[in-house]
């Protein structure tokens, strides 16, 4: 009878910490993360709890431009890059997409006539 109950026991704390495992794994792959544009070229990547992320940015021709490993927040200022289409990927530990923004930068140029007499 001990033994039968050992077992029993045994198998429930297995059970208990695979749950906790399988939550903590499922939880990884969900992570609050966000993209914000919090200016002119300028995005703030968030996630909440604190999380380890790769952060990616790449070029129409999926070129890495950028990478880095960030645990918490980050503003990316993307002022220096020429006119195109980028996108970044924020990755978690496993290189699983969490989320990712596509923006393009135009720059434009605007020209007044001023008439002097």
């Amino acid at each position: 009878m001990k033994k039968h109950i050992k077992n029993a026991m045994a198998v429930a704390f297995f059970a208990a910490s695979m749950s906790v495992v399988s939550a903590a794994y499922g939880a990884e792959v969900t992570l609050p993360v966000s993209i914000d544009q919090v200016g002119k070229l300028k995005y703030l990547v968030s996630a909440e709890p604190k999380s380890n992320l790769y952060v990616i940015i790449l070029d129409a021709d999926n070129n890495i431009i950028h990478q880095e490993f960030i645990t918490s927040k980050k503003l990316f200022n993307l002022a220096s890059l020429v006119d195109g289409k980028y996108r970044m990927e924020i990755l978690n530990t496993r290189k699983q997409v969490v989320t990712s923004k596509t923006f393009n930068i135009l720059t434009e140029v605007k020209r007044d006539l001023v008439a002097v007499q």
